[in-house]
């Protein structure tokens, strides 16, 4: 081969492995690219998490309530669902010790700092509970904790053994006309310890039966 063709094929190795490459500037574009979409993502993740909060923290006071009602049946002994908002915590307590020994924690849940656990207002007038006979009372913190006690008879009832039909809200924190339709509320029934759960409609404001 002659020193000219030996050139030749020189440059086309070389003019190949500039093509076949990235220059730095292409590397950094694609970086770029790929910050901007996982910000994108994120940011799409996290509103997301913002609008199922209320659902999530309901159906985790849904899940408490049940499973304290069916071990209280099935171990014929009370138990206690403490909700404590100073700390965000829901909890499972057994009080089959009680009054001899002490209770004892089962399951603990974490309340988002995202839903706030009370009757909400819309345009200054507060919301009504679901529609008769699901009408109870909101239930009361106390120095931001409330509980509800259930007995090895099914019932529901308060501190002092009386039947504690209550209902409880689940509502964006930061609750405004768009959100007004992500509330959710939880009723107790005291007598027979069923649990119900209600969804917002956003147009009528009122609560229709969201499934069991």
């Amino acid at each position: 081969m002659t020193t000219s063709g030996k050139k030749r094929v020189a440059r086309i190795s070389v003019d190949r492995r500039k093509e076949s490459g990235f220059s730095v500037i292409e590397l950094l574009l694609v970086v770029a690219i790929m910050v901007i979409l996982t910000a994108i993502a994120v940011t799409n993740l996290t509103a997301n998490k913002r609008l199922y909060s209320p659902d999530e923290e309901a159906a985790q006071a849904i899940s408490f309530f049940r499973e304290a009602y069916q071990r209280a049946l099935s171990q014929r002994q009370t138990m206690r669902v403490r909700i404590d908002l100073e700390r965000n915590l829901i909890l499972l307590m057994d009080e089959g010790l009680l009054p001899g020994g002490d209770e004892v924690e089962v399951i603990r849940g974490v309340i988002s700092h995202r839903v706030s656990i009370e009757r909400p207002s819309i345009n200054g007038v507060a919301l009504n509970p679901p529609a008769a006979p699901y009408n109870y009372t909101t239930a009361n913190f106390n120095s931001n904790i409330w509980s509800v006690r259930f007995r090895a008879d099914g019932s529901a009832v308060d501190q002092i053994g009386d039947p504690l039909s209550a209902t409880l809200f689940f509502v964006p924190s930061n609750l405004d006309e768009n959100s007004i339709g992500l509330i959710r509320a939880v009723t107790v029934y005291g007598p027979t310890g069923t649990v119900r759960l209600w969804k917002l409609d956003k147009d009528t404001k009122e609560f229709i039966a969201g499934g069991e």
